[in-house]
């Protein structure tokens, strides 16, 4: 029996410490020493910490849990990082770890979604989320909500959804981290999202986040906050506060936080 096609699959990639021969190439060179780089004792604290205190709450939290979610790692990843994350995810059956060994970045990615496509849907909303980033706990059902809308409109044509209201957490590894609203003006890819029709190729990793309105016809959503981002040592890029930033009370700040995400204000200042 067919699923119903006009609900999308909602099927999203979070990267964990991904060994490629050319994402990092720029700064480290060759695949071994991106290898040293990603697997260092530091910096597997690091992901981990995050990954666990804020990315994977926020997917075992969603209020929809009909989506998959596939946590793409390494081939390479240490045994004791890779024994560690799969206990992790073990007990969330939605969830699961797709290891690759190394090979271009993008066709990784393509991989890692194509493991968990399922058969019976016309359309997929492919998602893509970072291991030190969150999402709203309403995020797979909002997806839903705006999906039946933006396929009247378009149902042969890819169109990607961002969420451009949230918070950045300023980790400074001291504790008392500075928590910031914003409402960027253009799409970060914390829960980016591409809407299409199950032949379509693409996914979310195939262009630069920023430039996301370039390629596909866009829908930016800034009705509430939808994501939290940090910012620490170990992140890739330099990030870019490229919008309305520190407009919100404290106190709103900290309901929002609670209601949204389902954190404390205290967890994030202390990361």
């Amino acid at each position: 029996m067919q699923k119903d096609i006009q609900t999308p699959q909602v099927v999203g990639v979070v990267r964990f410490s991904v060994l490629t021969e050319d994402y990092y190439a720029e700064t480290h060179g060759s695949v071994e020493a991106i290898g040293a780089h990603l697997f260092s004792a530091e910096r597997m604290a690091l992901r981990f910490k995050l990954f666990e205190t804020l990315c994977l709450p926020s997917l075992v939290a969603q209020s929809d849990q009909d989506f998959k979610v596939v946590v793409l790692t390494s081939t390479l990843l240490p045994a004791d990082a890779r024994a560690r994350l799969d206990a992790l995810v073990a007990p969330h059956g939605n969830i699961s770890v797709f290891a690759a060994a190394p090979a271009r970045h993008y066709q990784i990615c393509k991989q890692a979604y194509a493991s968990a496509h399922k058969d019976g849907y016309s359309h997929r909303l492919s998602f893509r989320l970072d291991d030190d980033d969150a999402l709203a706990c309403d995020f797979v059902a909002r997806l839903k909500l705006l999906a039946g809308p933006l396929l009247s409109l378009q149902p042969e044509q890819p169109t990607m959804i961002a969420f451009n209201h949230g918070f950045y957490v300023e980790v400074s590894g001291q504790g008392n981290n500075l928590v910031l609203d914003t409402v960027e003006r253009a799409p970060l890819s914390v829960g980016l999202t591409l809407l299409h029709p199950v032949g379509y190729g693409r996914n979310p990793y195939r262009y630069n986040h920023r430039a996301i309105g370039q390629h596909y016809t866009l829908y930016s959503d800034i009705s509430a906050p939808g994501f939290i981002r940090t910012i620490h040592s170990d992140n890739k890029s330099s990030p870019a506060k490229l919008g309305i930033t520190g407009k919100m009370k404290p106190e709103d700040i900290e309901r929002q936080i609670v209601e949204r995400f389902g954190f404390s204000l205290q967890t994030l200042r202390g990361l």
